[in-house]
């Protein structure tokens, strides 16, 4: 019986997950993954600063990953254009600098870190609530 009653709430645990995702996907970005973003940007930054090739790729790769969910958000959302633009040039940033590291290129690196800086303040200009 005991078993049983286990599989029925991990079940029902599951579902008010799967239910409550699709509920935040309707509402406002999860403040937790925008603090991760930018917790992961300033790593980023630091790790290209000082040359670290292994933590500049680990940070940029994880940011790919944290702005494609930032951009299925938004198109999600619909009606925010100009923040899946932004996400998605955020995204293929993060992938850019994955592979300027890759070649040793921290000059470009940093340049397309800056970049991304950039494009995360433009769309907190027009999307962030105060």
């Amino acid at each position: 019986m005991l078993k049983g009653a286990r599989k029925t709430w991990v079940a029902l645990a599951l579902l008010a997950a799967v239910f409550g995702g699709v509920r935040a996907a309707d509402t406002e970005l999860d403040m937790d993954l925008m603090q991760t973003i930018e917790d992961t940007n300033k790593s980023l930054a630091s790790n290209i600063a000082t040359q670290n090739a292994p933590g500049s790729t680990s940070d940029a790769k994880e940011l790919q990953a944290l702005f494609g969910k930032v951009e299925a958000h938004f198109v999600a959302k619909g009606d925010a254009p100009d923040a899946v633009d932004l996400s998605r040039k955020s995204r293929e940033l993060s992938e850019a600098i994955v592979k300027s590291v890759a070649t040793k290129d921290f000059g470009t690196a940093s340049d397309s870190a800056t970049t991304l800086s950039r494009t995360c303040r433009t769309c907190h200009t027009f999307y962030k609530k105060s």
